[in-house]
């Protein structure tokens, strides 16, 4: 009797572990079916906080997705609505972006997570070249955008 307690009670302790862990990992949810879709509610999203923001076209934008005007500022931001955490391509891609646009500030929006990785290689790239600021934004800072807070 007392095994069975014992690896019953452990089953349930290893259940609540990995639930507890899988809780941790999930992002707020951003209902959209694609890419496209993304970049228009983000469009929306924005317009709403308060920013002058229009779209690119859907393709053959050069990195570029939402081009954003904030304190006389252009800002180039690519979406990127992964189902799993960004990486540094989508940096130096955004980067591009801003040097054809003209602008030094530029970012990736996701619905995912941003790794420290991610954001160790944008603060090395702000600190090495002409890029201003790179803006990250994962699902929590589209939480707060949601909330009509402004995020850049």
């Amino acid at each position: 009797m007392t095994v069975k307690l014992f690896v019953f009670v452990s089953l349930m302790l290893l259940l609540l572990a990995v639930s507890i862990r899988n809780a941790k990992r999930k992002t707020p949810k951003i209902r959209v079916q694609n890419g496209q879709q993304f970049e228009i509610l983000l469009c929306e999203l924005f317009k709403k906080a308060g920013y002058k923001v229009r779209t690119t076209k859907f393709s053959h934008d050069f990195g570029a997705d939402l081009l954003i005007e904030n304190d006389g500022k252009l800002i180039v931001l690519q979406a990127k609505y992964y189902n799993r955490p960004i990486d540094t391509d989508a940096v130096e891609e955004v980067v591009v972006a801003g040097t054809i646009y003209g602008t030094g500030y530029v970012g990736v929006v996701t619905n995912n997570e941003i790794p420290e990785r991610v954001k160790e290689f944008a603060k090395q790239f702000e600190a090495k070249t002409f890029v201003k600021k790179i803006y990250l934004i994962d699902s929590k800072a589209l939480e707060r955008l949601k909330r009509k807070e402004r995020i850049v």
